[in-house]
């Protein structure tokens, strides 16, 4: 429901911004002697923009019955104009944004003494049409404010009844109203206050000079409201007669008119009647109260300013102190300085003792900060792993609470001792260690990034180096490692050295234990062994020949000759697990492909291996057909032509010619290109990896233009000699 009120309450206000019109009036006069009246004239306006401004001019007119004695003029400029407040009084109501200005219009008139009396009239148009309880009359409904002065005989020199105040422009829908609607009397006469009827008057869009004469018009009442029913209320609207307090509870947002009217009594006589004419704006004002206050940081010390982020107008605040009634404040964001340490529950009342009185606590660790820190005490390397001795810095009460996280690898991963035993990390990498404390709600906390490099790995590479004598190359393979200490296996104390890649002369033949630690100097420190051979020179040549077969021969074999000296058995590992043996030896392989034969040469005392590559191609079928060179070469990325290269006569229209992954090159041997430009400058030749030239040099295109060639090649299985070509072509994209 309160969201219905508050969107009703929008469009009211909404409508309040497009009307232009009157709110209230009221005329008062002083009698100042020998006929002379001071008269005032109060009226009320819509001050929205949009809105009509106040008469340059206001006219009262005097009538003596319908007789018009005199026009009292009072220029806006001499006028007192004021905004008035809508606030309601209550901190629980806010009011909607609505505009009101009151103008206080002056002037005097010397009146003389009659036996009719005198009617004073003000006359403004229009009133809002928004207005629920009357007709809006297409905007041309006005207002007449009107009194009366007694006739000299029956109350000389009067002074009529003035209002102490004006009606609050808004009221509360919902909310109980009461509001002293009471006037005071310098001549002491006695007041009695009665609901009147609004009256019409004035003209759409001119001052009234003068005002028309009485009797008036009274403004008709729509269905559902009349004189002693203005307002749609529950309990309705009342006036006390002798007070002129004024009650009731509005139950339907909306503008409504209302009349109220005091008589002036004398000796039981009724002298004057003042009619006071005004608006009430009925409007969705209740507001939501809340108290709340963000939570302050703790441990910062013992002085706090609160961060008050409650919705009301008062507020009372209690700081949990309990042996101090002091500790109060009413301001919106005060500032407290704690007596001492300790947790105190701070209370916060919003508008109390009123209904939309609302309550808040937050607790507050009043101590000084904490800080903390880490140290390392000791590292040590065992059983693979690295270890760390880790402590805490600083000093807290003996309620402080101690947390250590050393990271996902770590042995262990946590800790809650102020200084925890050795932790380790056998996985290298950065690990996050953290030590944090809590100590009275204070919490602090460490960090330290601790870098774990791998542990030291030794190794010596196998001896490859056979009967070369003495001297013996040594070569480091070890990791993660930065001082090395070699053991070379003589006996004696001179058979070390610290290089990373020593070499050592031995000083006899023979085998020796070759020791490598890394790191000698730490706990992390690593050892490999190998048994290293010692032998004379050995008169081994390694010379051999691996002949690859011809793709065209029908017998696909690869022949095997050892060609050197110095061996006493050759082995050669084909590379597809078969093991030959033999000075000379063929073989047949299985499938094509490309192959990583092996050859060892030995004798009675040292060996030699090598290796070799062979390629092995089978099914493959011969192409009889003539080979040319192109006259034009067009590279420019459309996949026609790119390359300048040889091609088979009717290549082009025969897109099966070569097997899946084959070219031209494959089936022809002896091949190369030469490219020169006009000049005969040599730009270009062929290689293994780039058989055909791309029209660039130096990853740049060459101007279009004419160029030169000259080129070999043999086709595989048909020719016997040599094919030499030379010419020119033409580059053109």
């Amino acid at each position: 429901m309160k969201q219905v009120l508050l969107s009703l309450a929008f469009l009211f206000i909404a409508a309040l911004g497009y009307a232009s019109h009157i709110v209230g009036g009221v005329i008062h006069y002083e009698c100042l002697g020998n006929g002379d009246y001071a008269i005032t004239l109060k009226v009320y306006r819509d001050c929205s923009p949009g809105s009509s401004g106040f008469d340059n001019t206001a006219h009262v007119g005097v009538y003596e019955g319908s007789t018009l004695i005199a026009t009292v003029d009072m220029p806006l400029s001499q006028a007192t104009v004021t905004p008035l407040d809508p606030n309601t009084g209550d901190p629980c109501l806010e009011p909607p944004d609505v505009c009101v200005e009151e103008s206080v219009y002056t002037g005097e008139v010397n009146l003389p003494d009659t036996e009719i009396g005198y009617t004073l009239v003000y006359q403004r148009c229009c009133r809002n049409t928004t207005i629920v309880n009357i007709p809006a009359q297409g905007d041309n409904l006005g207002s007449s404010f009107t009194c009366e002065i007694p006739p000299a005989s029956q109350a000389p020199c009067n002074s009529n009844p003035d209002f102490i105040q004006f009606p609050p422009i808004v009221i509360c829908i919902n909310e109980p109203f009461v509001f002293d609607h009471s006037a005071t009397d310098i001549d002491g006469d006695s007041l009695v206050y009665v609901f009147c009827n609004p009256l019409d008057g004035g003209n759409p869009g001119a001052e009234m000079n003068p005002p028309t004469a009485p009797p008036y018009t009274l403004v008709t009442w729509n269905d559902g409201y009349s004189l002693d029913y203005p307002i749609d209320a529950a309990p309705a609207f009342s006036i006390d007669p002798i007070t002129g307090l004024l009650t009731g509870t509005p139950n339907q947002l909306g503008q409504y008119v209302m009349g109220i009217c005091v008589k002036e009594y004398r000796n039981g006589e009724l002298i004057s009647t003042t009619n006071r004419d005004f608006q009430f704006n009925i409007a969705a004002c209740s507001q939501s109260i809340f108290a709340a206050v963000d939570d302050v940081e703790p441990c910062t010390g013992l002085s706090y300013v609160f961060d008050n982020q409650s919705n009301g107008e008062i507020f009372e605040w209690d700081f949990g102190v309990e042996q101090l009634s002091s500790d109060t404040s009413s301001l919106f964001e005060p500032e407290y300085t704690f007596p001492d340490t300790g947790t105190y529950e701070v209370t916060l009342i919003v508008n109390p003792g009123f209904q939309c009185a609302d309550t808040t606590q937050i607790t507050v660790s009043a101590y000084t900060p904490i800080s903390t820190s880490l140290d390392i005490e000791n590292f040590y390397c065992s059983n693979g792993s690295r270890y760390w001795d880790f402590t805490g810095v600083g000093s807290y009460s003996s309620q402080a609470e101690y947390s250590w996280s050393f990271g996902n690898f770590a042995n262990p991963q946590t800790s809650t001792v102020f200084n925890p035993g050795p932790v380790g990390y056998n996985v290298p990498g950065t690990y996050n260690v953290t030590f944090s404390v809590l100590d009275h709600f204070c919490e602090a906390t460490a960090n330290l990034m601790l870098v774990v490099d791998p542990m030291p790995q030794a190794e010596i590479q196998g001896q490859t180096q056979f009967c070369g004598g003495l001297e013996i190359d040594f070569t480091n393979l070890s990791q993660y490692a930065e001082e090395y200490y070699w053991n070379f296996g003589e006996s004696g104390n001179s058979d070390w050295s610290a290089d990373e890649n020593p070499s050592w002369t031995y000083s006899s033949y023979g085998e020796f234990v070759v020791t490598l630690t890394a790191d000698p100097q730490s706990d992390c420190a690593d050892m490999d062994t190998i048994l290293v051979q010692v032998l004379p020179t050995d008169p081994i040549q390694l010379v051999y020949d691996v002949i690859e077969p011809n793709p065209c021969d029908s017998i696909i074999e690869v022949q095997l000759q050892f060609l050197g000296t110095g061996v006493d058995n050759i082995a050669w590992n084909m590379g597809d697990g078969t093991i030959l043996t033999g000075f000379e030896s063929t073989y047949i392989y299985d499938e094509a492909g490309e192959y990583i034969v092996t050859i060892t040469a030995q004798n009675n005392l040292c060996g030699l291996i090598e290796t070799e590559s062979v390629g092995i191609v089978y099914d493959l079928t011969v192409i009889d057909r003539p080979i040319e060179v192109p006259n034009v070469f067009t590279p420019n990325s459309d996949g026609s032509n790119d390359t300048f290269r040889i091609f088979y006569v009717g290549e082009w229209a025969l897109p099966d010619l070569y097997p899946p992954g084959r070219d031209i090159f494959d089936y022809v041997s002896d091949y190369d290109l030469k490219i020169y430009d006009r000049w005969g400058v040599l730009i270009y030749q062929s290689t293994e990896d780039f058989p055909n030239w791309n029209g660039r040099i130096d990853n740049s295109p060459v101007p279009d233009g004419t160029y030169y060639y000259i080129t070999q090649y043999k086709r595989k299985c048909i020719d016997t000699n040599i094919t030499r070509k030379a010419g020119h072509f033409s580059v053109i994209r």
